[in-house]
C-alpha cells in the first residue's frame, strides 16, 4: 500500500534531524511492522582502512535504531545489512552485486574513493541509489556529466581545501606550502585540489611529496619538504601514515605550519601522534568542542552506546543512512533508482551532524563552506576553533 506523505516518525525525524535513541516510537507514531525495507552498507571494517570503517558500522548500526524508533520507512522497518570490503575495490564490486542481487533499496558506502568507485559502477549498471562517504566529488561530477544514481555525504575536497587553505593564508599567515599526500585516489585527486585553490588564495606550493598508501617511512619525503622554503605542510590521506608523518616531522625538527584534511582527524590518529600531534590542525564536520543540537544528541548516543566520542566518519555515515531512509520513505515502496534519486533531489534542506543538505539536479553533495570547521589537536582532543 502507498501512502502520500511522508510517516509521521519519519516526518517528525526530518522535522528535527536527529533524536534520542529512544526504545520506541514518537508518541503518536505506531512502530514499524511488516517486511524490512533493506538498505546494503559497504564499508572497509577491517585492513589499513578500519579506524575509518569501524566508527562507521558502528553510527549505521545507531542509526537503524534510531530510524525505527521514528516510525521506520513508510510503517516498515529498515535493515541495514553492513558487508565488509577489508578496504579493496575488487571486494566491494562483488558485494554492491551480491546486494543488487538480493533486491536491496539503496546501498551506502564505500568508506574509499577506490571502493566508492568500484561500488558505483555496479550501482550505475543496476541503477540503484548509492550514497557514498567520502570527499571525492569526482565520482558523482564525472567528465561524463552527473552520475544520477551517486550521492556523497561527505564535505567535497574543494570544500576542505578552501576552508584549510583560507584559514593557513589568513590565521597562520602561510605563504608558501608543501603538500605531503598518499598516491592513491583520495590523496592524488586532493592534491590537485590544493594546488587550484592555492593559486586561488594566492598562496605559492614549494613541494608536492606523495608516498604510497600504508608507507611505515616518509623521511625522504620530509627531508625534500624541509629543504623547500615552505611555511605550511597539508598532509591529504586518510591512511595512518598521517601519524608517522607528523611524528617525523618532529624528529626532523621541522618547523612548519602542519594541517590535515579530514581524514586524519580520528582517535588513532591521537592514539599514535601522541604529544607530538600537537597544534596540528585540521578540518572537522561533526562539531565536537562547540555542537548545536543535532550534534549533541548523537554525539551523546553513540558515547552512550560505545563508550566513545564518534568520528567524523560515524557523522557521515548516520547522516547517509537518514538521508537514505527519508528518500526511501518518499519513495513509497519504488525503489528503483529513478524515483529514489528524484526522492533526494526533492528533499527539503536537511540539517544532520555533518552539515545542511541540500541535493539539487547538479550538487549531489549539497553542502557548503559553512558546513566544514577547523580544528587542533590540543592535549590529544580535537578541539573544534
Amino acid at each position: 500500500m502507498r501512502f502520500s506523505l511522508m510517516s509521521a516518525g519519519l516526518r517528525a525525524l526530518a522535522a528535527t534531524s536527529v533524536a534520542a535513541i529512544a526504545a520506541t516510537g514518537l508518541p503518536g507514531s505506531a512502530a514499524p511492522s511488516g517486511r524490512p525495507v533493506v538498505i546494503g552498507a559497504i564499508l572497509s571494517e577491517s585492513g589499513l582502512y578500519a579506524p575509518l570503517g569501524e566508527p562507521e558500522r558502528n553510527a549505521l548500526q545507531l542509526a537503524e535504531k534510531d530510524i525505527n524508533a521514528h516510525g521506520g520507512i513508510d510503517g516498515r522497518p529498515v535493515q541495514i545489512v553492513i558487508s565488509d570490503d577489508e578496504g579493496k575495490a575488487d571486494t566491494a564490486a562483488q558485494l554492491a552485486t551480491s546486494f543488487v542481487g538480493q533486491n536491496v533499496a539503496l546501498i551506502v558506502g564505500g568508506t574509499l574513493t577506490a571502493t566508492s568507485a568500484a561500488i558505483s559502477r555496479v550501482t550505475s549498471s543496476s541503477k540503484i541509489a548509492q550514497v557514498y562517504m567520502t570527499p571525492t566529488s569526482q565520482l558523482w561530477n564525472a567528465k561524463a556529466g552527473i552520475v544520477k544514481y551517486l550521492f556523497e555525504a561527505t564535505p567535497r575536497n574543494e570544500l576542505e581545501a578552501a576552508k584549510l587553505l583560507g584559514f593557513a593564508k589568513t590565521k597562520l599567515a602561510a605563504k608558501r606550502i608543501a603538500i605531503l599526500h598518499d598516491d592513491g585516489a583520495y590523496g592524488s585527486q586532493g592534491t590537485l585540489i590544493v594546488q587550484g585553490e592555492a593559486k586561488t588564495q594566492g598562496l605559492d606550493v614549494a613541494d608536492d611529496e606523495a608516498f604510497p598508501i600504508g608507507a611505515s617511512d616518509v623521511t625522504a619525503q620530509l627531508t625534500k619538504i624541509k629543504s623547500s622554503g615552505a611555511d605550511t605542510i597539508v598532509i591529504w590521506t586518510a591512511s595512518p601514515t598521517a601519524a608517522i608523518a607528523v611524528r617525523q616531522i618532529r624528529q626532523l625538527g621541522i618547523k612548519m605550519n602542519v594541517i590535515g584534511s579530514t581524514g586524519i582527524v580520528s582517535d588513532n590518529f591521537l592514539r599514535l601522534t601522541g604529544k607530538d600531534g600537537e597544534g596540528v590542525y585540521a578540518d572537522v564536520d561533526l562539531n565536537f568542542t562547540h555542537p548545536n543540537q543535532q550534534q549533541e544528541t548523537f554525539l551523546r548516543a553513540y558515547r552512550s552506546a560505545y563508550g566513545a566520542r564518534p568520528s567524523n566518519f560515524a557523522s557521515f555515515a548516520w547522516d547517509a543512512a537518514h538521508i537514505a531512509a527519508l528518500a526511501l520513505d518518499q519513495s513509497h515502496f519504488t525503489f528503483d533508482g529513478d524515483t529514489v534519486s528524484a526522492a533526494l533531489i526533492a528533499l527539503k534542506p536537511y540539517a544532520g551532524t555533518t552539515g545542511t543538505y541540500k541535493f539539487s539536479d547538479s550538487d549531489h553533495n549539497g553542502l557548503s563552506l559553512a558546513d566544514v570547521h577547523i580544528a587542533i589537536d590540543r592535549n590529544a582532543v580535537w578541539f573544534t576553533l
